[in-house]
Order: structure tokens, then sequence, then C-alpha cells
């Protein structure tokens, strides 16, 4: 599994979280205690609920990360990727790997978004049959030909008073009889 495809193709924590959670919350708990039984940290969860905690905490502080995320990074954890932990891995110095993470997947995300906008940027120009055919649809709506303007129902009061009350007076009628 890649970074780059867990971002493209992963699934949501969040999402799968809200349909299966017992799933989700225990896969995730499996990941992160396989990452640290492999590291053999002496300083480090102690028993099932310090995991429980953890991953409940990390759900809720990271909640657009995606299940293929959580996966790279345990296994870069144990490829040592984020540094030496010194025998200590809890709850602070996972957050501080995510949000390391976070931070790559930011950038990944502004290359993505430069990209999309390259291709927009890049589209042919619209072609004279295609602006025909536009034409036609628009033509085959049958709009009106010109709708009210949007201020053209406000009464404004610093125009001529007497015109304002007559206008507004007017209104009032046409409310009541509607």
């Amino acid at each position: 599994m890649t970074l780059e495809r867990a971002w493209d193709t992963g699934l949501n924590v969040k999402g799968a979280y809200k349909r299966e959670p017992q799933l989700v919350h225990m896969t995730l708990t499996a990941l992160l205690k396989d990452a640290v039984d492999y590291l053999e940290m002496n300083k480090s969860f102690r028993h099932e609920g310090d995991y429980i905690e953890a991953v409940s905490y990390l759900i809720e502080e990271f909640p657009v990360m995606k299940l293929e995320e959580w996966k790279v990074i345990t296994t870069r954890l144990k490829a040592g990727y984020y540094g030496k932990m010194y025998e200590r891995l809890k709850l602070p110095e996972l957050v501080e790997i995510f949000k390391s993470h976070e931070s790559e997947r930011a950038e990944y995300m502004e290359r993505q978004h430069e990209r999309s906008k390259a291709q927009v940027n890049n589209l042919p120009p619209i072609t004279p049959e295609q602006e025909a055919m536009w034409k036609s649809f628009v033509k085959s709506l049958d709009l009106p030909e010109s709708t009210p303007k949007r201020w053209d129902f406000i009464p404004y009061p610093d125009t001529d008073i007497e015109q304002y009350e007559k206008d507004l007076e007017e209104r009032r009628k046409t409310q009541n009889d509607a």
C-alpha cells in the first residue's frame, strides 16, 4: 500500500466508524497493537484499555484519515520512519506522528489540487457547433425573456418620501388581496 494510493482510494475512518464502529475500532486497535508489539517498547501501552482510549482519541482527532493511512503509518512506525522513540510510545507520541502524517498529506493534496486546476485550464475552447447546440438547448427550455430584477421589489426610503409611502400602501393592498 503506497501513501498516494491510501489517500486516493482509501476508506474514510469516520465514515466507516459510523457504519461499523466495533469492527473499525477493533481493526485500528489491532494495527496499533501490532506496531507496538513489533517495536518492543518498554514504556508504552500497558493494557488493552490504553489502546482503546488511544484509538478512540485518534479517530476523533483525525477524522478524515483513511483506514489505509493507518496501515501506512503503523508500517512506517515499524520501519523507524518517524525517528527513534527511545522505547516510549504513548498517545502524545502517536498524536505527533499523526500530525506529521497530516502535513505530508496536505502537501500531497495541494499537488493534486494544482494538477486538477491545470487540467481545467487546459480544456479546449467551445466549438461553434457546441455553442449552437447550447443555444438550441436554452431556446428549447422556453425561459421567460426577462426576469424582474432583484432590486425592483425593494422600496428605497431615501427617494421621494411621498412616492415611497404610495408604493408601500400599494404593496400592502396587493398582499392583503392575495
